[in-house]
């Protein structure tokens, strides 16, 4: 197992710490601790920023209310900066951001009132760190598909992707845009299928914005259809590669989800359940995998555990190194989520979420991200159980230095 760089990581006065190498994110500059919970960091590339949500109400001023805000945090000087201060009492979901971390994409989620608007907008954002300014970038659609999500910047931070969804929630239906903040154009990415029921979702894309990644399914036929599955589209030759080709034709219990495009654009990570298909290890052939484009090969990620299911796999630039997240299961005890990373190369594992004393959490961590050169993980976990304590808390975001 790999061992974790020692940090100084700043926490609640009087209260023990997290391991060393692991820190707190929603921390200010001058020591205050987010007062809420905080949760789905996405690190830079560049290792130095971590966007992250946040329920707290005391790190920024005029952030005042309860719900979702987005903040960036320098994990260099310890800024932190709030970036979602636009009008209206809106929440929001978990943001992108850019390889310098610069920008940063969110979107407004959709009012948790009943019952739900049936017809209602929702807007994307990208905030500019270096000018302080918010745009809109989900304008120029088509009106009908007026519900963005999931926004996501490419690393030179030129392009964002965004799912449109219908603002008539009777509509099933999602396509993809790309927009270019460069030119002030946005492209429509569609995958047309018989049914005309098509869904696209879950978009990233590569650092200079080329490929694009998404998953495809069909609303109008029974999940595990040959239809769904991973798809890569190249935006300058038009070709569209399907990376999880093997599992085409497999039974309706099979299924993919989540996919994540390297910043090199040439490998695809995802989740899958494929029984067709050997798994390498022992857990009913489902878990993360990653699909080498150039060469057409499919590796599975395993934990340290094969046993074990893992799932929400995200690389490195070049997809040497994972940080993923396994669904553990042990006699006699609860359920638990532990945070890994790998690298693929050497075989060398590292416990992400471990507690001070290097033991496995016990209550659940989840969504880790990664930095380009695979080496800073953050995800978010419980703080009493991160620090080596007893009992229930928040959910907190953390970051990992991996040696």
């Amino acid at each position: 197992m790999a061992s974790v760089c020692t940090a100084a990581p700043a926490g609640p006065a009087g209260a023990s710490e997290p391991r060393p190498g692991t820190e707190f994110v929603d921390v200010t500059a001058d020591g205050v601790k987010g007062n809420g919970a905080s949760a789905h960091p996405v690190v830079s590339a560049d290792g130095r920023h971590v966007a992250f949500l946040s329920w707290a109400t005391n790190l920024a001023p005029g952030d005042t209310d309860s719900a979702a805000d987005v903040y960036v945090k320098d994990l260099r000087t310890g800024d932190l900066r709030w970036v979602s201060d636009v009008p209206g009492d809106q929440e929001f979901g978990t943001p992108s951001i850019s390889a310098d971390g610069t920008r940063v994409a969110f979107a407004a989620l959709a009012p948790n009132t009943w019952p739900p608007p049936r017809e209602v907008r929702l807007p994307a954002y990208l905030h500019d760190t270096r000018t302080g300014r918010t745009a809109q970038v989900d304008e120029g659609t088509d009106p009908a598909f007026g519900r963005a999500s999931t926004p996501v910047v490419s690393g030179n931070g030129r392009y964002v992707a965004f799912t449109a969804r219908p603002t008539d929630r009777s509509d099933d239906r999602s396509l993809l845009y790309v927009r270019d903040l460069r030119r002030g154009t946005a492209t429509e990415i569609d995958h047309p299928l018989p049914s005309g029921e098509q869904r696209l979702v879950s978009p990233t894309l590569s650092h200079d914005g080329s490929r694009v990644a998404y998953h495809l399914w069909d609303a109008g036929t029974d999940p595990g259809e040959d239809e769904e599955g991973v798809h890569v589209l190249d935006r300058r030759t038009g070709e569209r590669t399907r990376a999880d080709a093997e599992c085409a034709g497999d039974p309706a219990e099979s299924w993919v989800d989540s996919p994540v495009i390297s910043a090199d654009g040439r490998h695809v990570a995802f989740s899958r359940r494929c029984l067709t298909l050997p798994s390498g290890g022992t857990n009913d052939k489902a878990g993360v995998v990653v699909r080498d484009l150039r060469r057409g090969t499919l590796r599975h990620v395993l934990g340290p555990q094969p046993q074990y299911t893992t799932h929400s796999g995200r690389p490195s630039a070049d997809a040497r190194r994972i940080a993923f997240a396994v669904s553990q299961s042990d006699p006699g005890q609860r359920p638990r989520q532990i945070v890994y990373w790998r690298d693929l190369r050497t075989g060398q594992v590292a416990m992400i979420s471990a507690r001070p004393d290097g033991t496995a959490n016990q209550r659940p961590a989840a969504h880790p991200t990664i930095d380009a050169r695979g080496r800073v993980v953050a995800f978010d976990g419980e703080r009493l159980d991160l620090q080596g304590e007893a009992g229930f808390s928040e959910r907190q975001a953390f970051v990992t230095r991996v040696r």
